[in-house]
């Protein structure tokens, strides 16, 4: 991000250039967002209102600048209603479901060993604020397996069909090693074929590779090409005919630069206050042989100024200026009324689930429509990001099955699970599940995957198992113990004997 914000300057000079008009009001556009999300909002707030500016304006006092970082509040908060809770596989097959379910195994253990649980969370914040995201394919030749890239919507460049923009034709990426140094990796799909060309350009000439690291060619081995191109574009709620979508923070910067103007007046405000201004009215002020005041200022001082006389046989006065406004009331509505509406327009519950602790237990439905509009968006987000990991964690499969010989049986089925960190009444949540259970209206696996279990299967062979094991141990107490009965009891107890 910073190597891209340092050399733009020079990089607009050179011809050709490397960046377009529009790709250049896009670029600063992002970096404008990261920038708000690194709390660096007065960097903006003074380009439009001088008067916040500290320094160099010519000021006896230094403006206050007070930032609240609202924008990483809310951009995290919305990643982590998507992934805070890590996701979950279900494969299935008609044809070869014991494979679909080895697969599914494989599934878990590529997202390990990728860190995905963590990468997720990453590229959900940076989908926010940049409006998506980038996932790269690559097989690992050391460690033997497909690994998962994760690259910023400003270091990619997408080139799709004119009349159908899901039609992915071109992706470029592009790094800067130093202000006269580019690197530039290219994706193409020709004729059904995944190509790819990595080389280094010169700034000043960007036709013409420095060095090429990968000259152009097909994407495979042995004669299995790549018949799809290991690149996911997946978008932060794109409209219709859009790659990428729009930053969360494209609407609420103005209501933020409001807030944090709004605070630091009431910093100044107060400074003033409690500093009030010293008036001197009709009163020569002394000054000592280098010409500068003889009054000290300091808290509790006290100056005497009958050595100047007065004025024109005027009275002299001293005072503190103090301010009749009250402003305080007004001031607080407007500031939460700002904050108020920077929820609204975020979606995003502006009370943590710590606020509730304590409370009432609420049920299920009172809890949904506390939390419902955080619930929409992320379920309109999820709606993307489902249909975009299938293909990447498929692409996974694929890879393994080009390097490897993976068998992947045509009609599998990959279905992921999400899961919103949504506070719930886990007592009637489980009296739910359990009349579902009984009533035959969902199966075990559902179920154990609805409360967050990773590996149902897993976990069902467990609970046998322990069973068995139970089962085991209570029949050589029976063996050991012929005096107690089924029940627990001994045979000639009066229990038994009422029974009897």
């Amino acid at each position: 991000m910073q190597d891209i914000k340092n050399v733009i300057d020079i990089a607009k000079q050179t011809e050709p250039t490397i960046f377009t008009d529009e790709q250049l009001l896009i670029i600063n556009e992002l970096i404008k967002y990261q920038d708000y999300y690194e709390n660096k909002s007065f960097n903006y707030i003074v380009e439009k209102f001088p008067e916040y500016r500290q320094g160099g304006s010519g000021k006896d006092y230094r403006p206050a600048q007070v930032p609240f970082n609202y924008a990483k509040f809310i951009v995290d908060k919305l990643a982590a209603w998507q992934f805070e809770e890590s996701i979950d596989f279900n494969c299935t097959s008609e044809g070869a479901q014991n494979r679909a379910d080895e697969i599914e195994a494989d599934l878990y253990d590529i997202h390990q060993k990728n860190k995905m649980d963590i990468k997720l969370l990453q590229s959900a914040v940076e989908s926010n604020i940049s409006g998506g995201v980038t996932f790269k394919l690559k097989w690992d030749e050391v460690k033997k397996y497909p690994r998962i890239l994760i690259r910023n919507r400003i270091e990619t460049f997408v080139i799709t069909e004119f009349d159908d923009y899901e039609e992915i034709v071109r992706v470029h990426f592009i790094a800067f090693e130093d202000e006269k140094t580019i690197w530039k990796q290219t994706y193409e799909m020709v004729n059904g074929i995944c190509y790819i060309l990595e080389a280094i350009y010169d700034v000043q000439n960007i036709k013409v590779p420095k060095e090429i690291i990968i000259p152009y060619q097909k994407l495979g081995v042995n004669n299995k090409w790549f018949d799809f191109m290991p690149v996911y574009i997946v978008s932060n709620l794109a409209q219709l005919g859009e790659v990428w979508g729009p930053s969360e923070l494209r609407d609420l910067i103005p209501i933020i630069d409001e807030i944090n103007k709004k605070y630091s007046d009431l910093s100044d405000s107060l400074k003033f206050d409690m500093f009030a201004i010293t008036v001197f009215l009709n009163a020569k002020i002394p000054t000592g042989p280098d010409g500068k005041q003889k009054l000290i200022g300091r808290a509790g001082a006290a100056w005497k100024l009958v050595t100047d006389g007065p004025i024109d046989n005027v009275r002299p006065e001293v005072f503190k200026l103090q301010s009749e406004f009250q402003y305080i009331d007004p001031l607080k509505y407007y500031i939460e009324s700002l904050i108020s509406a920077l929820f609204k327009f975020s979606e995003c519950i502006d009370i943590s689930p710590q606020v509730i602790t304590g409370l009432p237990a609420l049920s299920g439905i009172a809890l949904k429509l506390l939390f419902a509009a955080i619930i929409s968006k992320t379920n309109r987000k999820n709606t993307a990001w489902k249909e975009k990991l299938v293909e990447i964690y498929m692409g996974t499969l694929k890879l393994k099955q080009i390097y490897e010989g993976y068998d992947i049986p045509e009609d599998l089925t990959i279905e992921i699970i999400t899961h919103i960190p949504m506070p719930a009444n886990e007592l009637e949540e489980i009296q739910v599940i359990s009349a579902k259970l009984a009533d035959s209206l969902i199966s075990v696996t559902t179920a154990m995957n609805s409360i967050g279990i990773q590996d149902p299967e897993a976990e069902i062979a467990k609970i046998i198992e322990e069973r068995i094991k139970y089962d085991k141990a209570l029949n050589l107490d029976q063996i050991d113990n012929p005096t107690i009965n089924k029940s627990g009891n001994p045979n000639n107890s009066s229990i038994d004997n009422q029974n009897i």
